[in-house]
């Protein structure tokens, strides 16, 4: 292992204890409870992922990038030395990447799906539902596109790792926070410098299209 990289891993443990593994938990759940899940607010995480499922994602992206592996999320701690909100970040990315994936988004739980009538009685309202259902093969492009976006979504994400704020921006976007000024208050700037904040990301998604044409393309329905 380089130097560098025992540097980095150091930097890593000095913080991470199990008061900070909790505290992130709870944040997670918070968070979670707050997000329709298959058709329920506060359902279940498609795939039964929980709280601490997505902490230790985050925990395991921060070491991979750490020990110098593929598939790490880097930590800037120059700019954000508190390993806490470095990880809050991650878990809020991957817990909206869960709540806007296709699947939780295409697919109801039994528990969203049963109603009860006027008589009282419990039943299936997807037994009342008469609607035209598209193709599998169209089901399959619809997936395959949604899928695209996903994953396009999470790599600009990632290409804007050395810039903390406009990842805050982005999390702002996830959690549907659209307005600038509750997007300053959420990042305690000013209406101001958050139309700089504005222009800095705008410039970001211009260099990122023309890196990524070839993915963006993919990522339309009539690619």
């Amino acid at each position: 292992m380089s130097d560098a990289a025992v540097e980095r891993l150091k930097k890593v443990e000095e913080q991470l204890d199990d008061a900070l593994i909790e505290r992130l938990a709870l944040h997670a759940d918070n968070k979670m409870k707050r997000l329709i899940w298959q058709g329920v607010l506060g359902g279940s995480v498609p795939g039964g992922q929980t709280a601490k499922d997505f902490v230790k994602l985050a925990v395991t992206k921060t070491l991979k990038w750490a020990q110098g592996d593929k598939g790490g999320r880097r930590w800037n701690y120059a700019e954000q030395p508190d390993l806490f909100l470095h990880l809050k970040s991650i878990v809020d990315s991957d817990v909206n990447h869960a709540a806007e994936c296709w699947e939780n988004r295409n697919f109801l739980s039994e528990a969203a799906m049963t109603k009860t009538g006027a008589d009282g009685q419990e039943f299936n309202a997807m037994m009342t539902i008469a609607a035209e259902l598209p193709t599998p093969s169209e089901n399959c492009v619809a997936a395959e596109v949604e899928l695209a976006r996903e994953r396009l979504l999470f790599q600009f994400f990632d290409f804007l790792a050395d810039d903390t704020q406009l990842q805050k921006v982005m999390e702002c976007l996830f959690d549907g926070i659209t307005k600038s000024a509750e997007q300053a208050k959420r990042l305690s700037i000013s209406e101001k410098e958050m139309y700089v904040v504005t222009k800095r990301l705008s410039r970001q998604i211009e260099k990122f299209k023309q890196a990524n044409a070839k993915a963006i393309a993919e990522a339309k329905p009539n690619a």
